[in-house]
């Protein structure tokens, strides 16, 4: 799918049919899990969402025929339930042409909707340029993207004793820098210092090499955690912030050790060189769960981007 920003935002989503349909499907599943009436979660999102990201998500709800509340509800699922359901495994590794950016998001769905309604998206017009999210219809901001010749960026779900906060919710502001940050540092420096409103892991890689780190959030604090030789991991824990957890586990978060341990394993014994030997290590029963729904490798310096 093709998103041009310099389009009116309510007019920027051209849904086809078929994706009008996904996209109602899949907002009725995010409205059960959530088990919240979706007009109290857009009265929660109004104050800290984008007047441009809630013209968009205006526009959608138009074409799809629901109320916005109900696509507002579908976009701030993360923020609102985190990492209770929502999970990855994501590495990176170093090539001569940039680092290799390899991710497997876990999250639980009903009748494997979230893999079968997988939406790539391009966008065009932006005001530091082109950028492509892997995502789903009806889903304006962005869990995981890359943008060809300044950096990749995926969100790893993570749980701290921080409260919600009323800023920016992850999603959106991961968007936000794929559109306007021109390079690594710059969306270094802005996902280290935008107040967000809850709790994140990201991996963002660059196009020269040891551009590869790792920034561990809670809505309010950051720390950030760079390569030890040579390749750089995350799973569903901090490893350098100190912080405390919310008193529960979810099945992710218990598996965040194993799977770590293993992939670090796999990428000793053969460093990926291309998007292939990154599935290789993701495809591992170790590392992939019965909830993985995308698979996906990204290299910024060539503007790979491949999705299983």
């Amino acid at each position: 799918m093709r998103v041009d920003l310099q389009r009116p935002a309510a007019l920027r989503w051209q849904l086809s049919a078929a994706q009008q349909v996904a996209a109602r499907q899949l907002l009725a599943v995010y409205q059960r899990d959530l088990g919240l009436p979706p007009a109290i979660v857009a009265e929660m999102a109004r104050p800290i969402v984008r007047a441009g990201d809630w013209a968009e998500m205006e526009g959608i709800a138009s074409r799809v025929g629901v109320p916005v509340e109900h696509v507002v509800t579908g976009n701030l699922y993360y923020d609102v339930l985190n990492a209770a359901l929502v999970g990855c495994t994501a590495f990176a590794v170093d090539t001569p042409h940039g680092p290799l950016h390899a991710r497997n998001l876990d999250w639980w769905n009903e009748n494997d909707a979230l893999r079968r309604f997988t939406l790539e998206t391009e966008f065009v017009g932006g005001r530091a340029g082109r950028f492509r999210t892997v995502g789903w219809p009806g889903f304006v901001g962005a869990f995981s993207g890359v943008a060809e010749n300044r950096f990749a960026v995926t969100l790893n779900a993570v749980i701290s004793d921080e409260p919600l906060q009323a800023a920016a919710p992850v999603v959106f502001a991961l968007r936000h820098v794929l559109e306007e940050a021109e390079d690594f540092e710059a969306a270094l420096c802005a996902l280290q210092t935008i107040g967000l409103a809850s709790d994140s892991l990201l991996l963002l890689t660059g196009v020269r090499q040891g551009e590869m780190v790792v920034i561990e959030r809670t809505p309010t604090r950051a720390e950030v955690r760079w390569p030890v030789n040579g390749p750089i991991f995350v799973t569903n824990d901090y490893r350098k912030m100190r912080t405390g957890l919310r008193g529960f586990e979810s099945e992710l978060q218990a598996s965040a050790c194993r799977r770590y341990e293993r992939v670090s394993e796999l990428v000793a014994a053969r460093k990926p060189t291309d998007a292939e030997e990154c599935f290789a290590c993701l495809r591992d029963p170790e590392v992939r769960m019965g909830l993985t729904v995308q698979q996906m490798v990204f290299q910024a310096g060539t503007g790979l981007c491949v999705v299983e």
